[in-house]
């Protein structure tokens, strides 16, 4: 494995974490689409993965190193990283059912960009409101002071 720095904590809800978790899943949808295991695909992602997110697996990968059953050890990350939560419950509900984890890993990373995608456009309707103070009170003031001033005072001689 690839040596990396200790895990860092991914905040949730920014749109950067956003962006890696996205990321994370469609690797570890490719990955199980090739027909990896969720543990091999767990393994490809801490291999080739964000670092923020491949730290973190890194510890579930520990964890299965040192006895651990590796469905355990997703529930007690998940349990740590809530940013991680989804992502892990999806590899976890594979590995217990045997089901294909690749379409749920697919619908996550959409499901996650479709939420970061509302939180972007929320953020861009409340601009309109934010300017409107400086344009009433400085742009408008400036505006009537150097345009409309010199008018009245000219027609005031």
């Amino acid at each position: 494995m690839i040596p990396r720095p200790a895990a860092a904590r991914l905040p949730a809800g920014t749109p950067e974490s956003d962006e890696i978790l996205a990321q994370t899943a469609d690797l570890l949808a490719v990955a199980v689409a090739a027909g990896l295991t969720p543990y091999l695909a767990l393994e490809t992602a801490v291999a080739l993965g964000p670092p923020a997110v491949a730290g973190r697996l890194e510890v579930v990968m520990a964890a299965v190193a040192d006895g651990r059953r590796f469905v355990e050890a997703l529930d007690d990350e998940a349990a740590r990283s809530p940013a991680l939560g989804p992502l892990l419950a999806v590899l976890a509900g594979s590995e217990r059912s045997g089901t294909a984890a690749g379409p749920a890993l697919s619908r996550l990373s959409a499901a996650i960009r479709a939420r970061a995608r509302r939180r972007a456009m929320a953020r861009a309707r409340r601009v309109p409101v934010r300017l409107l103070f400086p344009l009433v009170f400085l742009v408008l003031p400036a505006f009537l002071v150097l345009t409309v001033a010199p008018v009245v005072l000219a027609s005031l001689r």
